[in-house]
């Protein structure tokens, strides 16, 4: 496969060719954009917490579990 760097560079050098359409060009600046977008580094993952609603109504008679209290979590 192609390496990511080497493909943007052939595209990129597309988009200078004169006969290249505009639609063409379009189509090349979004491709460009999208394997940038999905090659970007990753961010370092925050550890996922698992919440039992269960076993927390278990502990604590007053816990009430709803959407909007999970999302602020």
């Amino acid at each position: 496969m192609m390496d990511v760097e080497q493909f943007i560079k052939r595209l990129e050098a597309q988009n200078k060719l004169p006969d290249t359409t505009e639609a063409q060009r379009e189509a090349n600046a979004y491709r460009i954009k999208c394997i940038k977008l999905i090659n970007r580094p990753k961010t370092p993952e925050e550890p996922y917490v698992r919440l039992d609603p269960v076993s927390e109504r278990l502990k604590d008679p007053n816990f009430t579990c709803t959407l909007s209290s999970l999302l602020q979590r």
